[in-house]
């Protein structure tokens, strides 16, 4: 922030100042040149107050605040005082009614920084503050129907910004409907995938549990028994070998995802 102490004192002439803005009485001591770079429209009354500009020496501003005026000054001349929530609103005015568009430009900026709200989306269309207004309108959209109709900020817009607000919306709300609508179908196509996986499953689980049923499976020792030798080695070692095959062939697996392990075995 500027220190308020190197603030220029336009209450006191220097060496240079060659016109007086006279405001409630008030002389704030300027300069010609300086003001007609940062503004077209002051350019142009310096040269229609008087044939010569040279001899403008002063000039009556009964409409304007002091403070604002000031405040304006301080923001174009070197000191370059920030811009804030306190005086953003009355330099926008003034910068607009005066063309001094890189304040303007500055207080947009500003404006950008903070929050969206409907309140700046009526300063921006106000000041055609194109970025602030295009950020502040996919903000309005998200409004909710009452918050828009019982907003106060709302009723201060344009007919034709309240349209496009309301256009938008539908906009968005018929991107969301197809959106939920795509996701709705996977989601269905979902379920009939993990249905057929379980059915999947379920068969695996049961040609796996074949194995412990099956007298070929079993050592030699064993094979005519009528159920399976849990304390036999060799038969365990049989079942553990025929459980190793089926997972090593990948059988059981490429039920369930024949389309990924069909990738991999190509590549």
């Amino acid at each position: 922030m500027t220190d308020a102490s190197v603030l220029r004192d336009f209450t006191q002439p220097d060496e240079l100042s060659d016109l007086t803005l006279v405001i409630g009485g008030t002389p704030l001591h300027v300069h010609k040149q300086y003001l007609a770079e940062w503004s077209p429209v002051w350019r142009q009354m310096f040269l229609e107050e008087c044939s010569s500009p040279q001899d403008l020496h002063e000039i009556a501003m009964p409409d304007k605040n002091l403070q604002e005026v000031t405040e304006l000054l301080h923001c174009i001349y070197s000191t370059q005082k920030p811009i804030s929530d306190a005086n953003v609103r009355f330099l926008l005015e003034l910068s607009d009614e005066f063309k001094i568009n890189r304040v303007k430009e500055r207080c947009e900026q500003f404006l950008k920084n903070q929050e969206c709200s409907l309140g700046n989306l009526v300063i921006a269309e106000k000041y055609n503050l194109r970025s602030l207004y295009k950020r502040c309108m996919e903000h309005a959209k998200t409004k909710t129907l009452e918050e828009l109709d019982s907003s106060v900020e709302c009723k201060k817009l344009s007919q034709k910004t309240l349209l496009k607000i309301y256009h938008d919306k539908i906009e968005m709300l018929r991107d969301y409907s197809k959106d939920l609508t795509q996701k709705d179908r996977q989601t269905l196509k979902d379920c009939d995938t993990l249905k057929m996986e379980k059915e999947n499953m379920k068969r695996s689980l049961q040609s796996i549990q074949v194995l412990w049923e099956s007298p070929s499976k079993r050592c030699f020792r064993h094979i005519a028994d009528s159920a399976f030798n849990y304390s036999c080695a060799d038969c365990n070692e049989k079942i553990y070998f025929e459980v190793r095959k089926l997972c090593g062939e990948g059988q059981h697996l490429r039920r369930y995802f024949p389309k990924q392990l069909d990738k991999k075995s190509s590549t």
